[in-house]
């Protein structure tokens, strides 16, 4: 606000040289005196055009209309103000004894034009050096000419300087913004001269109705850029915001900061900025932030000892926003206690309870609109975060200690020390928003009880047990849906020993229900594996075991996240040995979208089984045969090449036994034929 304190100086110095001769000169006179007097202080071209007549009661005083300050040249948005007319009163009292007192000083429907420049010019710095003063027409010395702003406050107190129904139009040519304030009513109060003032005001600031508090103990040294106690108090519709400590014009402050806030959309807007859109639970309905809030001359903003409240969670921060080229950068540590955000995944976490698909029916598929990460990038991050608990809706975990960091719209959430469902959770989620949304999720959970994990997860609390789960998984995609249907990676599930609780085998192998609950029945079994991948949205697995004293139950199929279909079969093997042999076994099909699941016997794979254990009998019965044939036709050849030879050629020779016999009777053929020739 100090381009309004300088314009508002400037013009009390206006009413200053017109009361000066009030009553020896004539109005014109007055009117052209005072136009030049501000144009020779200001450097800027001044016009009266409705003159100068003098007011007598409720005070002494004398009234300007048609007020007009021109802007520099390189301004073309016209004047840097225009006003109907200006109001400047002094306090009789005073006068009598000598003195001029103002009582009050007003101006009516102003408008202000406030330009920076590219090269940082401001179109409100005069600039000038002081006038001096110039001689009235009487001969006698008019008022002293306009002094700097920290000069005349040092000399000049009043009762009250007034804006009414001003209109600011403030462009910085440099960042390319425009702030338009309308309806303002600003009463900026200087009882003693230099020291103690407060201002007030309202106004409608880019569409946003705003009232100001600001009060400080030294105005004439605070606007000698030196550090004073200062106190301020902002309100719109939906929020306050309060300050209490000492600041400069640096700027420079260190002092008590509290927020309220209700809906941060106004004030952002006044801001020139759009308000972020904040989720459930983070801030969606109340902000509130108090601390010890230190600015440093370098634009760095400190938190310490802050108490923050986002909706119904409550946290503790120590926190540092330093300026960037391109965005702020946050960083520091937070704490809180139970943080519950399961709202923010309420919409897509039930199966068919996100938004209808193109081609799907009503409250079928995945949420498609769209998924807003341009928060990403407001802020560069780098903080530290521990919390007693955390409820995500599709997880809880408890002992929270992770760091966030958020770089050009990535942000990477490394999982240190944290507890969850009775054993602890490890690693890392990426939520990329560079080009698109794209996230990663690779989370090993050790030693976690499957009873409360499956209950939140799969809403199923029929199975207890603790164990090992790995899970490493990316998805790509502007939706829920699409990242649904992009899934790609895989995991595992090594359970130990647990229970099986309701259940009752026979009754649902009978019923073919996976509901079905026996009375008081709880079985249990030893472990539980299984392995899993997945592509393109689809989850396969093929080792499904679950051993028990009982038997074991082998399941193998597919889930289509994406489209939330089943193709599973599960088969049940009862009273079954180590070997998997002996009892019975009735495979379970469980096919069809996940809200309406659909269980019956797999005849055709039982047919296929038994098809598959005839093919075997029969190709063994024939191997059988084919082994029996060739046994009895090597035998037969055996016996004639023993017959033909003369060698006896016994079962279970080897070939290369036959082979030496046959060489060694054909020797001694041969030894013998020769013997008979040389005879």
């Amino acid at each position: 606000m100090r381009w309004i304190i300088r314009t508002i100086l400037a013009i009390l110095v206006l009413g200053l040289l017109a009361m000066g001769a009030l009553l020896s000169i004539p109005a014109e006179r007055i009117a052209d005196v005072a136009a030049d007097r501000l144009q020779r202080a200001t450097e800027r071209p001044v016009r009266i055009t409705g003159g100068i007549r003098p007011t007598l009661v409720p005070y002494l005083g004398v009234r300007v209309e048609g007020l007009e300050i021109g802007n520099p040249d390189w301004v073309s948005d016209g004047p840097m103000l225009q006003a109907e007319a200006l109001n400047v009163g002094v306090n009789w009292q005073a006068l009598i004894a000598g003195r001029i007192q103002l009582d009050q000083a007003s101006l009516d429907a102003p408008r202000l034009v406030l330009v920076r420049a590219a090269d940082g010019r401001e179109s409100w710095s005069f600039g000038g050096a002081d006038a001096s003063p110039a001689p009235a027409s009487n001969g006698s010395e008019a008022a002293p000419a306009a002094q700097s702003s920290g000069g005349v406050l040092a000399t000049l107190g009043f009762d009250a300087a007034v804006l009414r129904d001003a209109t600011v139009l403030y462009r910085d040519l440099g960042a390319g913004t425009t702030t338009v304030v309308e309806a303002l009513d600003l009463t900026l109060r200087l009882p003693e001269a230099g020291g103690a003032a407060r201002a007030e005001a309202s106004a409608i600031v880019n569409g946003s109705a705003l009232t100001v508090d600001a009060s400080t103990d030294g105005i004439g040294d605070l606007l000698a850029r030196e550090v004073q106690p200062v106190r301020l108090a902002l309100e719109w519709d939906g929020g306050t915001l309060s300050f209490d400590g000492r600041a400069g014009l640096d700027p420079a402050a260190d002092g008590r900061f509290q927020l309220e806030a209700r809906d941060l959309g106004p004030l952002m807007a006044a801001l020139g900025q759009v308000a972020p859109t904040l989720p459930e639970g983070l801030g969606r309905d109340r902000i509130d932030v108090a601390g010890d809030v230190t600015l440093a001359s370098e634009g760095s903003v400190h938190l310490r000892a802050g108490d923050i409240r986002l909706d119904d969670h409550r946290f503790t921060a120590d926190l540092d926003l330093l300026p960037g080229a391109e965005r702020p950068m946050l960083r520091g540590v937070i704490r809180g206690g139970d943080v519950d955000l399961s709202a923010m995944t309420a919409a897509g976490n039930a199966p068919g309870g996100g938004r209808s698909g193109a081609t799907g029916g009503a409250d079928s598929g995945w949420p498609r609109d769209r998924i807003d990460v341009s928060g990403l990038f407001a802020a560069d991050m780098d903080l530290a975060v521990t919390l007693d608990a955390l409820d995500l809706g599709l997880a809880s975990l408890d002992g929270l200690d992770l760091r966030a960091r958020l770089d050009r719209g990535r942000l990477v959430l490394d999982l240190r020390r944290i507890g969850a469902y009775g054993g602890a959770l490890s690693g890392s989620v990426v939520v990329n928003g560079r080009g698109g949304l794209s996230t990663r999720a690779d989370l090993a959970f050790r030693g976690v009880a499957l009873g409360p994990l499956l209950a939140q997860l799969a809403d199923y609390d029929r199975l207890e047990g603790r164990g090992d789960i790995a899970l490493n998984v990316l998805a790509v995609g502007n939706d829920m849906d699409a990242l649904m249907r992009s899934l790609d990676g895989g995991g595992s599930v090594t359970l130990g020993q647990g229970a099986i609780l309701g259940f009752d085998l026979a009754g649902m192998i009978r019923n073919f229900d996976p509901s079905y609950r026996g009375e008081g029945q709880r079985t249990v079994y030893d472990s539980l594996t299984g392995s899993f991948t997945i592509a393109g949205g689809v989850l396969r697995n093929e080792d499904l075991v679950l051993a028990a004293p009982w038997g074991r139950v082998t399941g193998a199929g597919r889930t289509d996240i994406g489209a939330q279909t089943v193709e599973y079969r599960v088969i049940p093997g009862v009273l079954q040995g180590a070997d998997g042999t002996g009892g019975f076994a009735v495979p379970i099909l469980i096919t069809g979208p996940w809200s309406d699941l659909s269980f019956r016997p797999d005849l055709a794979f039982i047919a296929e089984q038994e098809l598959a254990e005839e093919r075997a009998r029969l190709e063994a019965a024939a191997r059988e045969r084919l082994a029996a044939e060739r046994e009895e036709l090597e035998r037969r050849l055996r016996d004639q090449a023993g017959d033909a030879l003369g060698v006896e050629i016994e079962e279970g020779q080897s070939r290369e036994e036959i082979e030496d016999a046959l060489e060694q009777r054909l020797r001694e053929q041969a030894e013998e034929q020769l013997r008979r020739l040389l005879e």
